[in-house]
């Protein structure tokens, strides 16, 4: 007899349980061997009656799914599913009447990885498509009209393993370093993604919106993530037409600890590179201009080479840093507030006092439009003229 051990790839302690282990290509006439794996994902086959050779191991789990991972993965299956697998194919070796080799070929190593663990024992771990984490609610009377942009920090295996865990946190998708995507909580369901956060104007984020995790925790994003995360918009946004352009943001956009924006700072990140998304029409675009020397009450150009920042206040007349008693009449900061109210994000209402509320506003803008390398300084919450035009151009091209 010959055990076979089947195993979550990206939880390897996690078993399969229930999933059909074939061996194939036995002879003319000859019957395939085949079984169903235990509690422990475990099947015994006998292959004392298998001569030398090279056969075909099938593992296809009690739910399988092909093609991509999308809205419709999990959206009819009843709760006590919990996870869906890639059914994988691998060349198996046997010498002796035990399995001594086995290999997957490249065009199916995204459906999961084989190889003998212990003498004569394969060990298949299968790629999850759908793992059921339990922290979800319902969406209440909200449609889906958002989708929230995230980064792990954590390995997708560290990830996982929260979700998993009746930890509070989830996501809908995670998308992983080599661009395969794990579903873990349906559409029709909020995740428990977002948090305390607030975009124009609105809250219950989790219940407004799909999470998408991206695994990352330093260093730029693959290709092959950008690939998986624009195909999954794309599909996302086919069957949910209420899903606003605009709102496909960043988790930094939008969370807010005690009514004041950058809980999640750097969430996805400066490395992330939103100009691949907004190239598809998905998320804030920009009007590029030009704009004329007036913007923001010719604060700009009275004052060249200055920047608008926290402390400065209309009705106090400090601005730049400065008193302008006498000298300047307009509200640059006002004007600055409503046009992020504008775009969406939350500062509480516009009253011409630069305080941090309207720092971190600024702040987390800067961390959105600077990220991927076209940023001209780090996000530093101040609004000098090159930023003032990136707000201006920004606010100008909402729908």
């Amino acid at each position: 007899m010959s055990k076979v051990h089947v195993r979550n790839r990206l939880r390897p302690h996690e078993n399969v349980v229930g999933a059909a282990v074939t061996i194939t290509g036995i002879g003319p006439g000859l019957p395939s061997l085949s079984g169903i794996t235990n509690a422990h994902g475990v099947v015994d086959l006998d292959t004392t009656g298998l001569a030398d050779g090279i056969f075909t191991l099938t593992v296809a789990p009690a739910h399988t799914l092909v093609g991509p991972v999308g809205p419709n993965t999990a959206a009819t299956l009843p709760s006590s599913v919990t996870r869906i697998f890639r059914t994988l194919s691998a060349d198996l070796t046997v010498t002796a009447h035990k399995p001594t080799a086995i290999s997957v070929s490249g065009g199916s190593s995204a459906d999961g990885e084989a190889m003998i663990v212990t003498p004569s024992t394969p060990t298949i771990s299968l790629q999850p498509c759908f793992m059921r984490s339990p922290n979800h609610s319902t969406r209440g009377s909200h449609g889906i009209t958002m989708i929230i942009v995230h980064h792990t920090a954590a390995g997708v295996e560290s990830t996982l393993s929260t979700f998993m865990a009746a930890a509070q946190t989830s996501a809908n998708y995670v998308i992983d370093r080599d661009g395969q995507i794990i579903k873990v909580v349906p559409d029709r369901q909020a995740a428990f993604h977002a948090g305390e956060s607030k975009w124009s104007g609105l809250d219950h984020i989790n219940s407004r919106s799909i999470g998408i995790e991206i695994v990352n925790t330093t260093g730029f994003y693959p290709t092959l993530q950008y690939s998986a995360l624009l195909g999954l918009i794309s599909a996302l946004r086919s069957v949910n037409a209420s899903i606003i352009d605009w709102n496909i943001i960043g988790h930094s956009d939008i969370a807010t600890s005690h009514g004041r924006l950058g809980r999640k700072s750097s969430d996805p990140g400066l490395r992330f590179e939103w100009s691949r998304l907004e190239s598809r029409s998905f998320g804030m675009t920009r009007s590029i201009g030009p704009f004329p020397g007036t913007i923001y009450d010719s604060f700009f150009a009275a004052f060249a080479g200055s920047a608008l920042r926290k402390v400065d206040n209309d009705g106090k007349r400090i601005l730049g840093g400065s008193r302008r008693n006498g000298t300047f009449t307009g509200n640059p900061v006002r004007k600055l507030q409503d046009d992020l109210t504008t775009i969406g994000y939350h500062l509480g209402t516009p009253d011409g006092d630069y305080g941090d509320k309207t720092r971190l506003a600024v702040e987390m803008f800067q961390e959105h439009f600077f990220a991927g390398g076209r940023g001209h300084k780090a996000p530093d919450g101040l609004v000098d003229l090159q930023t003032a035009i990136i707000i201006k151009g920004v606010a100008a091209a909402k729908p």
